[in-house]
């Protein structure tokens, strides 16, 4: 179809104008003679353009308040465009600036009755499409009704038999009134490419003279060309078969002449009208076709493509979500990046971000891009390449450990010992005040993955931590300050994975944890409720009235009675010894 990056895109900008007003009557033209012919697509788009029009005053729209008013694509509403344009409904102005694109749409009025039915190109148009009865009757519908005027004499007082001058003084006409845009008298047909000279060849000066052929007859004879597929020698006869007696060429005989000549040679039936866009070149391109890499081809999609194609296609052809839209429109409309390099970020983090479009995180990389200055599609793909390859290489950016980092553990250290309740972390040289102070501040100031080494004293973090930390960090747009509490925690009560991130993630955001003052003081909340809940319970004897007791308890015989029994029950094991190896034989020793 059409190269829409080259003609239309959803960010670009419109402005509406009316400069003529428009009433129910045209109203009803559009319906019922138009719409057979353009459809209801561009019906509708019409109607909202001249609906937007009359209360709009310099209002500067985008092309997605129409997608989102008509439930449209972007596609659907250029097809309507230009139909509207071709028919003379519509007017469209176009200028470029710092890379973006402003419109101007004139909403034009319909032509007349008369106008319409003795165009040829418009009635047979309409009559192939809805046939013979409908038309005649639309036809008799709109054409002016009335009795006829024959043998009455025009007695209609003229301005000048009404009025006379009078001499005034006028003021001087400082202001001057100019329409830029004059209303349509006919559709918008070029009769240029209809080949006169070679009509002129064939016809002889003495029998059908230059002069007949006026503007009016030449644009009459391009457009029966056009409509019934005519050669320059086909009009040649028909034109011959167009003169009245007084060697003038009647527009209804050459209508009827060339209706004729359609008959004999080529169909009883009348002609149709399909619609056909004619696209403007690429003058981009070199002439001379080339083997394109894949990287061309992807860089030729990135660069004729719209932010809404590339996530249409990036989602397997489903439509993009609203909040995608409106992510991809603040790109190009707030933040003033072009539509390629738009297209390239979209379809770099989607991929890379397993389908997700976090706007944190994409307008992180997108402030960097737009920074560096960044304008076209390849350049993008050159920093999207650079950012991948830093990425999935942390071991590259090593941190030198220093002996601050070592005092900076040593007060980490401190304030799980104070905060999380370890008491073989704790350090008396640290008050409770002091560690908050302190700890919040270096949370605050530093990145997570010198954090990371902080926590092991120095030593370089493994890169499956270093991992799980940058990727929950993108998935929850977790802020550096929050994310380090949360590390630091987990560092010392558990383990730096996924499951165990989530998990205390989970409670912080129940209670609305944001930053690391709070998230110390909720850690150490939990902690001891959760050392009461487990902690045992002493055990409490039992008060016993000893007044009722029996006497013998009193008297502790049954304690007696307990120690004759132990005493009984545990003879001397040097005896037993001997006893034994009696029995077996030996002798004593």
């Amino acid at each position: 179809m059409v190269n829409l990056y080259r003609e239309l895109q959803p960010v670009d900008r419109l402005s509406i104008r009316i400069p003529f007003p428009l009433s129910s009557y045209e109203r009803k033209m559009i319906t019922l003679l138009y719409q057979p012919l353009i459809g209801p697509d561009a019906v509708s788009l019409y109607f909202m353009l001249w609906a937007e029009g009359e209360d709009m005053e310099a209002a500067n729209l985008s092309h997605y308040h129409l997608m989102n008013a008509l439930d449209m694509p972007i596609a659907k509403i250029f097809e309507s465009r230009i139909a509207l344009e071709a028919i003379g409904l519509l007017r469209s102005w176009r200028r470029e600036e710092d890379a973006m694109r402003y419109f101007i749409y004139d909403v034009l009025p319909p032509l007349e009755a008369k106008l319409f039915f003795d165009d040829p190109i418009l009635s047979m148009f309409l009559y192939s499409k809805i046939g013979e009865h409908a038309y005649r009757a639309l036809r008799q519908r709109f054409m002016v009704k009335g009795s006829t005027t024959e043998g009455y004499t025009d007695v209609s007082r003229t301005f000048m038999d009404v009025y006379q001058p009078v001499q005034q003084h006028m003021p001087p006409n400082d202001l001057q009134m100019k329409l830029s845009v004059e209303k349509p008298k006919d559709i918008p047909f070029d009769a240029q490419g209809f080949d006169f000279d070679a009509l002129r060849k064939g016809l002889s000066e003495q029998l059908i003279p230059t002069s007949i052929l006026t503007t009016e007859v030449k644009q009459l004879v391009a457009k029966l060309a056009f409509l019934y597929r005519l050669s320059p020698k086909d009009m040649q006869q028909i034109l011959m078969m167009s003169l009245d007696e007084t060697m003038h060429v009647s527009e209804k005989k050459l209508k009827k002449s060339a209706s004729n000549f359609y008959k004999m040679v080529t169909s009883k039936e009348p002609p149709s009208l399909e619609k056909f866009v004619k696209v403007e070149k690429n003058k981009e391109r070199p002439s001379t076709e080339k083997q394109m890499t894949k990287r061309d081809e992807l860089i030729t999609w990135f660069n004729e493509s719209s932010p809404i194609d590339v996530l249409t296609s990036v989602a397997d052809g489903n439509v993009p979500f609203p909040k995608d839209l409106e992510l991809a429109e603040d790109l190009v409309l707030h933040y003033g990046m072009s539509a390629p390099v738009v297209n390239v970020l979209l379809h770099y983090v989607y991929l890379r971000n397993e389908g997700k479009l976090n706007r944190k995180y994409v307008e992180s990389i997108a402030s960097h891009w737009r920074n560096t200055g960044v304008k076209t599609a390849e350049a993008a793909m050159e920093l999207a390449k650079e950012f991948e390859h830093r990425s999935t290489q942390p071991q590259s950016k090593k941190i030198v450990a220093t002996e601050e980092m070592h005092e900076q553990f040593k007060l980490l250290k401190a304030a799980a010992g104070t905060f999380y309740l370890l008491d073989h972390l704790k350090d008396p040289a640290y008050t409770e005040p002091q560690l908050q102070t302190l700890v919040v501040e270096l949370m605050q100031q530093t990145e997570p993955l010198e954090f990371l080494q902080i926590l092991n004293d120095g030593k370089e973090p493994f890169t499956s931590v270093v991992r799980v930390v940058e990727e929950f960090q993108q998935h929850y747009e977790y802020t550096n300050e929050l994310m380090n509490a949360l590390a630091h925690y987990a560092h010392f009560t558990g383990s730096l994975n996924k499951g165990f991130l989530e998990a205390i993630a989970g409670s912080w955001r129940k209670e609305m944890v944001e930053d690391a003052k709070t998230a110390l003081q909720f850690s150490m909340n939990y902690q001891q409720s959760k050392g009461k809940k487990y902690s045992k319970t002493a055990y409490n004897k039992p008060q016993v009235d000893e007044s009722k007791l029996p006497s013998w308890y009193k008297e502790g015989v049954h304690k007696q009675h307990q120690e004759t029994e132990e005493k009984e029950a545990d003879p001397s094991l040097e005896e037993e010894r001997q006893k034994l190896l009696a029995r077996l034989g030996y002798k004593k020793g």
